[in-house]
C-alpha cells in the first residue's frame, strides 16, 4: 500500500495546500483525496475554483456503497482529473493525477463511517497498480482520524507551523496520535520553518522524524489554496521545489520500507 495522509493538530497550518502541492509534484501516478470531515470542499472551492465534479466524490462513493457496488472496481468512477498549476505547460512530466472531491454537505462524514473499511482498502489496493494516494484529512480533532484509514496509511504527515501556539496544540494531541498510529509511520512536515523554530529543533523536541520543510510563501501558496492567479515561473520557484523534494523523499522512503518488508518476509 502507498497511502500518505496529511493532518494537523489544530489551526490552519496548510494541510490542504501541502496536500495539493505534493500531489502536483508527485513522481508517479497519484490520487488526491479530500477526506476532511468538516465538508469544507477546500480543494474544489480553492485550487479548482469551483470546477464541476459531475457528482463524483465522497458522497457518490457512499451512494455506491449503499448500492452494493465493489468500491475497488468502481473507484475510478468517483475521480476527476487534477490539473497542473502551470496552465502554460501542464508540466511535471505528464504524470497522471486524479482527485476525489470531499464531502458535499455537513453530516456526510458521519454517514460515511460504515464506508471507511471498504474505501480505505480500495485506496490501498491502488498500490498494486503503481498508483499512490495522498489524503487531505484536515484536522485530527477530538475523534481522531478513521481507524481504517490509519490502518492502511503508509505515512502520516503531521503538518505544523513553527510558532509556539501550533506546537503547543500538537503536543496536546501527540499522545492520542501515538496511540492511534501503531500501524503506520508518523513524521513532521513543518511549514515556515525557522520562524522562529527550525524544523530539526521541532523534530527533536517531539522525538519525531522531520520529513520535510515547506517555506512560507503566501503569494505562491495562494495559487494552490485559493485558485489565485499563477505567478510567473511558479513551478520553478522555492515553494514548488520544496514540494518536489518532499514528494521525492517520501516516495523513496516508501520504496525502502517495501524493500525492508520483502527482506523480512524471506528471512
Amino acid at each position: 500500500m502507498a497511502i500518505f495522509t496529511l493532518t494537523s493538530a489544530a489551526g490552519a497550518p496548510g494541510v490542504t495546500t501541502c496536500a495539493i502541492g505534493l500531489a502536483l509534484a508527485w513522481p508517479r501516478e497519484v490520487v488526491l483525496v479530500d477526506a476532511d470531515r468538516t465538508a469544507s470542499q477546500a480543494v474544489l472551492a480553492g485550487y479548482l475554483s469551483g470546477a464541476t465534479t459531475g457528482g463524483r466524490g465522497m458522497t457518490s462513493l457512499a451512494q455506491a456503497y449503499r448500492d452494493g457496488l465493489d468500491l475497488a472496481d468502481d473507484l475510478t468512477n468517483h475521480m476527476i482529473k487534477l490539473p497542473d498549476i502551470d496552465v502554460t505547460t501542464r508540466g511535471y512530466g505528464q504524470t497522471h493525477r486524479w482527485f476525489i472531491p470531499g464531502f458535499a454537505r455537513p453530516g456526510s462524514a458521519r454517514l460515511f463511517s460504515v464506508v471507511w473499511p471498504e474505501f480505505a482498502a480500495a485506496l490501498a489496493g491502488l498500490g498494486a497498480r503503481g498508483i499512490d494516494v495522498i489524503v487531505d484529512a484536515g484536522r485530527w480533532g477530538d475523534q481522531g482520524l478513521p481507524a481504517e484509514l490509519l490502518a492502511n496509511t503508509r505515512a502520516l504527515l503531521l503538518v505544523t507551523r513553527s510558532q509556539l501556539r501550533p506546537l503547543a496544540a500538537l503536543r496536546q494531541y501527540l499522545p492520542d496520535i501515538g496511540d492511534a498510529t501503531t500501524d503506520c509511520s508518523t513524521g513532521l512536515l513543518v511549514v515556515g520553518a525557522g520562524a522562529p523554530y527550525k524544523g530539526v529543533e521541532i523534530a527533536n523536541q517531539f522525538d519525531l522524524p522531520l520529513w520535510g520543510e515547506i517555506p512560507w510563501h503566501p503569494a505562491d501558496a495562494a495559487g494552490l489554496s485559493d485558485g489565485a492567479p499563477v505567478r510567473r515561473n511558479s513551478t520553478t520557484r522555492e515553494l514548488a521545489k520544496s514540494f518536489g523534494l518532499v514528494a521525492t523523499s517520501m516516495r523513496a522512503l516508501s520504496d525502502r520500507w517495501d524493500q525492508q518488508i520483502a527482506r523480512a518476509a524471506y528471512a
